[in-house]
Formats: structure tokens, C-alpha cells, sequence
């Protein structure tokens, strides 16, 4: 005979539910004697050391707990069990090799073991629970719990009182449906406490004998519409039998609660021996908006009810449309059908105790006779880079998918795009990847709606976009060529390699005195028709670095760059004064020099020197000035003087040759 089961997944499922409901993490009482719970920590290094009073008020040491060293020693514990607590326990290694995991963890505490610490039988385990088993006296028992440290201090924690026996449980397990199949009885249970059962005890008997016993049967736990079910697989059943059944539901320490009513199941192992299904034919009605569905059957036994499956696949996913009385023969089902979706049917008989063999599975189409005649409305198309984004309007209540159509150029044939736009939104969003290449292109674009009945609209107006293709040309063979006071840009023609280029963009970065080129910016832009720009924003002694490349009527169709060029701007170009003199009169001397041809210069700086001593700027002048007169010198003092120009772009000539006086 099978041993009784409950699936690791199914149980952690329970006990997740317990802990929703209640924490258990107490004393109790159960069939033959007390569970003392000392409390969640881990006994690793200490002890829990348990004292039991007697009648006259002393206390005894009855226990001294510790955690497990290894798994082998959580298999023995579970194995020490009471019998009655061990009776309804399963010992698995998968579950004792898991519980071991959680606790070898140095930080591990009681709740470590997560679901099952509440479980008085893991909670023993762990080392932080104790059986006193083998009571017989009822009465209320105290017990004092203490923490023992390895140089044997004794430190009291608590202490708790039980009363033995336990208060009957009063949990009970409510039949909800049962399930005849073929080669076995399937009964489910809801659990009116769901918090402390741990399980079912299945008894059945021979339908009115009322000789019920335990009966080995599978149990598994589940959550249907918010409530937990047990489901009990009883397979060691024969064929003809009439059986009754009731369950017993029980705690985690073994004590039962009520026995629930009885099942009463006749169990039939050939479904063709209620009936077979004959003249089974559907015939669509689209005026209706559905499939009407007729048969017959030929039944060996007592038929109550016909039940009819529906699903879109032949092999799988079939649901129950409707369950009708025997005598009816035909049905209309319209229910959530969609035209043009292929629909397969079966029919089974009922007698109350099983169903007979299903019938044939038999398709139907529903044609849709819906007309959809407007088109979608408002399509706008916008680009970015190769990612074109259609936007348009619903019109209609009944649609529910778009197709997308494009075509080369303004007004040659539209092909439909493969993928197919699913939505009910009032305003549509999709987006189509151009094809990346060197050449220009103009894109058309329309929508066509698809209605509930399949039929499609018309295309809506047609929309355009450009398209440079992606790969513009590169503006190559970049040179410079410097002129007077500035720098001229050349590049090779590629506007005629792709009609989209309308621009050129020039960019320069400079370096300054030497270092690397700085920020790079754009310094202007130049018509398709022109490959040259003169950059006239140099600065002598500076060196800039340019790079040129194309863009579309798009903005944000661009080209790559051009390998870049560097040009150095000499300072040779900040010409200083020429022909500087000095002449000395009785009272004053008066300097005179020549301007160079320049339009730039700013200011003349005149400075000067006392022989022996350091020069100064002595004055500023503005910038067309070719002569000073220095009024402030010393007779008989020598001096001599040096003539600097300051230019509008902020740079200054080398000072000239120093010419001498003295008055």
C-alpha cells in the first residue's frame, strides 16, 4: 500500500497561508502529552535548558536543547518524533537537506527556516522546541525555559503553563466537488482553518455499510478563488463500486479535527458505458452571431446532464461552455465568439458520478458580416533617422487590428508591411525601420483598418516622407590654403552623389599656443552648389583644425566627417611700427615712427626706459598715432624708448628697436 504524501510545493503552499493568518509560535498540548516552545533563537552557543515543576513545587531538569550538527542529525530527530506527531509526518531528505541549509548559517535565527518555522516538528528540529511526551494525567503543567552557556550560567527566560489534554480541534474539511477518472477518484476540500491544518486523513467505506478506514491517498493543496483546497487522489478504487468518504483534517501535532460529511462516488471506469454522442453538426448563423450546435446520443445508462466544450485549438485548452439537461438536443452559442476564428466543439454525457467519452471534435467558422467602410483618419508621419512614426485616429467601435501599407516614391503601388497592428486605442502609434543605403528615396505611407467581422477598410490618404538613405558621401580631400588674414577651406564635390544634400557644415577647433585643439564647434554652413569657405576668424599664432561634412534637407540626416585638417596662422602677420626715431629739443624729445597697412590696429603702446633703470609704458595712444612728444624728461638724463602695437584681435606686435635722447 502507498505511504500517504504531501508534495513539498503543496505544503509550503499551506503553511504560507498559516503565516498569513496566525504566528504559532507557542506551547500546546496534543494527543499524548505537551510541546514546549523555548523561543526563535538558535541554539549554537548556548542551550536551552527546559525545567519541569512537579506537584510539590519543585523544579527538575527535564531537557537541554541544542541545534542540529548536520542533516544526518535532522533526519534522526525527525525520526524521533512521538508516534503520534510522526504518524503524520513524512520525513524527506530533500525537505531535512533544506531545513539544514537554512540552519548551518551562522546568522541564522528561527525565522531563517521562513514557512516551516512555525511547524512545532521543525521548530524540534531546530533545537528550539521540545515533545514531552507520554502524559496521561490530565492537568495543567508548568515549565520554565532558560538559556545555559557553555560555562554552565543559567538564565531564566520565561516560564509557561499547558493544560493537558488538548481542547478538541475544531477545524472540519468541506466537500466542494468530487471527479471521477479513469483510474482513480479525485475529491476536493475546503479547510474552515486554515491557519493549523497540516493535512487530511481520508476514511472511506462501502457506500451504507458505514465500516470506514484510512485509506492511502494522494493530497495536494491549492488556492482556488482566494480559498485553500485540498485535493485527495484516491487510486486504489474498483470498478462498480459505490463508495463514502469522509475527511479528517489535523494540526501539525497529529490532533484531529471534525469528520466532514460524507462523498458518496460511483465509480465507473468505462465512460462508454453512460453513452455516445451521435449526429453531432454545427452550423453557423452570422445573422445570429454564432454557431448552432445539434445532436443526439445513445445512452446504456441514466443521463442527467449534456455538457458542451468549446476552444480554438484542436488539441487543447477546451472549456466548458455550458452544462444542459439530457433531454435537450440542440444549442446556440453565441458567447465571445469572433468571426473568421476557427471554433472546435465536443460534447460529453454526465450520469452525476462521471462523464461519458467525448464525441468528435467538430469545427466551425463563423463568418463575420460587419462592413467596415471608412478608413482610419488624421495619418501623419514624422522621421527620425531611419525610424519612421505613423500617427492616426480610430474611427469605429468594432475594430480591433491595423495593416500598414508603404511604397517607393509619391505615387507608385503600396505593399502591405508584415506586421500588423493589434490595438482598440482611440489614436494609433507605429513605427517602420527604412532600409539604410547610399541612395535617396521618398516613402508613401496609408493605414487600412480590420474589423471584428475581418473585413477590411479602405486605405486611408497617403502620407510621404524623405529619406537621404542613411550612408550620405563624405566630403573628402579636404585642403587648406592660407590667405592674408585668413584661412581658405576646399573639399571635393559629392552633392551630385545623393540629391538629398543640401548643406554643407564646417567645423573648427583650435589650439592655442601650442596645446590640443579645444571645442570642437560649427563655424558655418554652405550651400550644396559651393565646396569652399574662407574662414576670415583667425587669429595669428594660433593653430585651427577643421572638419567638414553634409546634411539633408533633414537636419538629422547627416553625413560623416572629413579626415580633418590642421592650419598653423603665423604670427609673422602682427607687423610692428617702422621708422622710429627720437629727437631732442631744449625742453622735450619727440618720438615718430610708421604705422604698417592694417585696418586692425587698436592702439600704439610708447614705453620707455631712464638709462640704468627698467622701461615702463609711459602712454597710450589710439590707433592712427605716428608721433609723441615726451615732455616729462630729465635734462641731462639719458632715455631710451620702444614703440609696441596692439591690435583689435587682442595681440600685440614685438617691440621695435630702442632709439635714444637726452635733453
Amino acid at each position: 500500500m502507498k505511504t500517504k504524501k504531501i508534495t513539498v510545493i503543496a505544503f509550503a503552499l499551506l503553511v504560507l497561508m498559516q503565516i498569513a493568518v496566525a504566528q504559532n509560535y507557542k506551547s500546546q498540548s496534543y494527543a499524548t502529552g505537551n510541546f514546549i516552545f523555548c523561543g526563535k533563537e538558535l541554539p549554537k552557543n548556548f542551550s536551552w535548558l527546559i525545567e519541569k515543576q512537579d506537584a510539590k513545587g519543585k523544579w527538575t531538569a527535564v531537557a537541554e536543547l541544542q541545534a542540529p550538527k548536520n542533516a544526518a542529525d535532522c533526519r534522526a530527530r525527525l525520526m524521533s518524533l512521538p508516534a503520534v506527531v510522526s504518524s503524520v509526518t513524512e520525513i524527506s531528505e530533500g525537505m531535512t537537506d533544506f531545513i539544514w541549509n537554512k540552519i548551518k548559517n551562522p546568522s541564522a535565527t528561527l525565522d531563517s527556516l521562513y514557512i516551516y518555522s512555525t511547524d512545532p516538528r521543525w521548530q524540534y528540529v531546530a533545537g528550539t522546541g521540545w515533545f514531552d511526551d507520554g502524559i496521561k494525567t490530565p492537568g495543567t503543567y508548568k515549565y520554565r525555559i532558560s538559556r545555559l552557556t557553555a560555562s554552565r550560567n543559567k538564565t531564566t527566560v520565561s516560564e509557561t503553563s499547558v493544560v493537558f489534554p488538548p481542547e478538541p480541534y475544531a477545524a472540519e474539511a468541506i466537500p466542494l466537488r468530487y471527479k471521477v477518472n479513469m483510474g482513480y477518484i479525485e475529491i476536493s476540500f475546503e479547510l474552515s482553518d486554515i491557519a493549523n491544518t497540516a493535512g487530511l486523513k481520508l476514511r472511506r467505506s462501502p457506500y451504507l455499510k458505514n465500516e470506514y478506514r484510512d485509506v492511502s491517498a494522494e493530497t495536494m493543496f491549492a488556492q482556488e478563488k482566494g480559498k485553500m483546497v485540498a485535493l485527495v487522489r484516491d487510486e486504489d478504487v474498483t470498478s462498480g463500486m459505490i463508495y463514502s468518504y469522509v475527511a479528517v483534517p489535523y494540526d501539525a501535532l497529529g490532533n484531529q479535527g471534525k469528520p466532514s460529511e460524507p462523498v458518496n462516488v460511483n465509480f465507473v471506469t468505462k465512460p462508454a458505458d453512460i453513452g455516445i454522442v451521435t449526429e453531432f453538426k454545427i452550423t453557423p448563423q452570422p445573422d445570429r452571431g454564432g454557431n448552432l450546435l445539434k445532436w443526439d446520443y445513445d445512452h446504456a445508462s441514466f443521463v442527467n446532464a449534456v455538457e458542451i466544450y468549446r476552444s480554438t485549438s484542436y488539441n487543447d485548452n477546451y472549456k466548458r461552455v455550458v452544462s444542459l439537461p439530457a433531454g435537450q438536443s440542440e444549442y446556440f452559442d453565441g458567447a465571445d465568439l469572433q468571426p473568421s476564428i476557427t471554433y472546435y466543439y465536443y460534447i460529453v454525457l454526465n450520469n452525476g458520478s462521471g462523464n461519458s467519452l467525448p464525441s468528435a471534435r467538430v469545427p466551425a467558422i463563423l463568418r463575420g458580416n460587419k462592413e467596415n467602410v471608412i478608413p482610419p483618419q488624421d495619418l501623419a508621419a514624422t522621421r527620425n533617422g531611419n525610424v519612421v512614426t505613423l500617427r492616426f485616429r480610430r474611427v469605429g467601435y468594432d475594430v480591433h487590428g491595423y495593416y500598414v501599407y508603404r511604397a517607393n516614391g509619391y505615387d507608385s503601388e503600396m505593399y502591405q508591411l508584415p506586421a500588423m497592428l493589434h490595438s482598440t486605442d482611440s489614436l494609433l502609434t507605429y513605427t517602420d525601420t527604412l532600409p539604410v543605403s547610399g541612395r535617396s528615396g521618398v516613402y508613401s505611407y496609408a493605414v487600412a483598418s480590420v474589423n471584428t467581422s475581418y473585413n477590411i477598410s479602405p486605405m486611408s490618404n497617403r502620407v510621404s516622407i524623405s529619406f537621404s538613405g542613411g550612408l550620405m558621401p563624405v566630403p573628402d580631400r579636404l585642403n587648406a590654403l592660407l590667405e592674408e588674414k585668413a584661412v581658405k577651406l576646399v573639399w571635393s564635390d559629392v552633392a551630385g552623389l545623393n540629391p538629398s544634400i543640401t548643406a554643407y557644415e564646417v567645423y573648427r577647433s583650435t589650439a592655442v599656443g601650442g596645446n590640443d585643439a579645444g571645442r570642437e564647434t560649427l563655424l558655418g554652413t554652405v550651400n550644396f552648389m559651393n565646396n569652399s569657405y574662407t574662414d576670415k576668424q583667425v587669429i595669428p599664432g594660433n593653430k585651427y583644425v577643421y572638419r567638414v561634412r553634409c546634411i539633408a534637407s533633414d537636419t538629422t540626416d547627416v553625413s560623416s566627417f572629413s579626415l580633418p585638417y590642421s592650419v598653423y596662422v603665423p604670427a609673422a602677420m602682427i607687423l610692428p611700427p617702422g621708422e622710429v626715431s627720437a629727437i631732442a629739443s631744449t625742453k622735450a624729445i619727440t618720438l615718430k615712427w610708421t604705422l604698417p597697412v592694417a585696418d586692425d590696429i587698436q592702439s600704439v603702446l610708447v614705453y620707455r626706459a631712464a638709462e640704468g633703470g627698467k622701461e615702463s609704458l609711459l602712454r597710450t595712444l589710439d590707433g592712427k598715432a605716428e608721433s609723441f612728444t615726451d615732455s616729462s624728461a630729465e635734462k641731462s638724463r639719458m632715455y631710451y624708448y620702444f614703440i609696441v602695437i596692439k591690435y583689435k584681435n587682442g595681440l600685440e606686435s614685438r617691440p621695435t628697436d630702442a632709439v635714444s635722447a637726452k635733453i
